[in-house]
């Protein structure tokens, strides 16, 4: 008996730590496209240097081993349902192959998307995955800092809050001077969250470190020298990074399964609607229930992934199955903003605090790590 575990982030990694924990007996296979399992909330933080890669990341076949799976590295191309068989393109050998599975949990995340608008892809840099994080970096690192500076982030959520405040202790660092603009179509900063204290807060601090906010405001079109809005105005650019949303793993368009908004569809089991052998956690899947949907953050991932992997177990051995019940919801979502100058706001249950709050962030990120070294 075995199971395939597709995508290597927070959900992936949680089922597969977590079925090795409890079932020893069980081949467990991981594969993903990356060797290194990549810490994603601590991106914005490559910017200004306050991390390294090698702080934020690990081997992923050292995990593997660790835990007693197998890693493979691969792009996965398709998956056969019928036959139950996981179709890739190993990148060591450059070879097709079929991995048989007995119970699959997809977990591949979400892709960076730019709507369709006009040169926007090709002309932006993204912080989406780590490969990207250090392109931004070696492009800001190759700005000529002893002229005046325009980096327009486009996209003021979570990410793109985070990023304007590396971006200031960035220039800050080499004594530089740099506007920095922080564009969001929406008519406030962190428009997911559904207290406006804290974006309120936040649009404070990031303007008092000199950050231009603009709300309201729709990117048209992206010329290699300007930014043009839907209402007319332009903006003269030297770097631009999109943080502006996410959209499915494109290798869901090929799964014909059930889906809301290129999402996975998951039952209360997070079994993909329709499959007792397929389950979804992470971004890949939509999971909602009562009215009330599951966040696509870290937090659910991991929470999804302890279920998911308990749910395997019990299918296996012809036991119930546990709901799921989401904590960080849609609805009421909660989550550590870092705001640059080792400054940060925690936001939960409808309460933002202040105290403590960098802090407590890093020691987040560092006692996860830990679990890789």
């Amino acid at each position: 008996m075995n199971v395939v575990v597709l995508g290597c982030g927070f959900g992936g990694v949680e089922v597969t730590r977590t079925l090795r924990k409890h079932v020893k007996e069980l081949e467990v296979i991981m594969i993903d496209r990356s060797t290194r399992f990549e810490y994603p909330p601590t991106y914005p933080e490559l910017l200004s240097g306050k991390v390294t890669v090698e702080e934020i990341s690990s081997d992923l076949n050292k995990f593997a081993a660790k835990i007693g799976a197998e890693f493979i590295n691969a792009e996965v191309e398709n998956i056969d349902f019928r036959n139950k068989e996981v179709k890739i393109k190993a990148k060591a050998e450059d070879k097709a192959k079929d991995i048989p599975y007995d119970f699959l949990v997809l977990s591949i995340g979400a892709e960076q998307t730019f709507f369709g608008i006009p040169g926007a892809k090709e002309l932006s840099y993204s912080i989406n995955t780590l490969e990207g994080a250090m392109s931004t970096k070696n492009a800001l690192d190759h700005l000529d800092t002893s002229t005046k500076i325009c980096i327009p982030v486009i996209g003021a959520g979570l990410t793109g809050v985070e990023v304007a405040g590396e971006l200031v202790d960035y220039f800050q660092d080499r004594d530089a001077t740099a506007e920095i603009y922080l564009v969001e179509m929406m008519p406030r900063v962190l428009p997911a969250f559904p207290r406006e204290n804290v974006a309120n807060y936040v649009e404070k601090f990031l303007s008092a470190r000199g950050i231009t906010i603009m709300t309201e405001t729709a990117v048209h079109e992206v010329s290699e020298k300007e930014i043009a809005f839907k209402d007319g105005r332009k903006l003269p650019y030297d770097l631009i990074i999109w943080t502006a949303g996410v959209k499915p793993n494109s290798l869901l368009e090929k799964l014909d399964l059930p889906k809301i908004k290129g999402w996975l569809k998951v039952d209360s089991y997070l079994r993909v609607e329709g499959r007792d052998d397929v389950f979804a956690v992470g971004d890949t899947a939509y999971f909602e229930r009562a009215g009330v949907r599951s966040g696509q953050n870290v937090e659910e991932a991991e929470k999804q992934g302890k279920v998911a992997a308990a749910n395997v177990q019990s299918a296996i051995k012809g036991r119930k199955l546990k709901e799921y019940r989401p904590k960080n919801t849609i609805q009421n979502p909660r989550a550590f903003i870092s705001l640059g100058d080792d400054k940060a706001v925690v936001y939960s249950a409808k309460i933002m605090s202040k105290v403590f709050a960098y802090p407590l962030k890093k020691f987040v990120e560092r006692r996860y790590m830990k679990r890789f070294r």
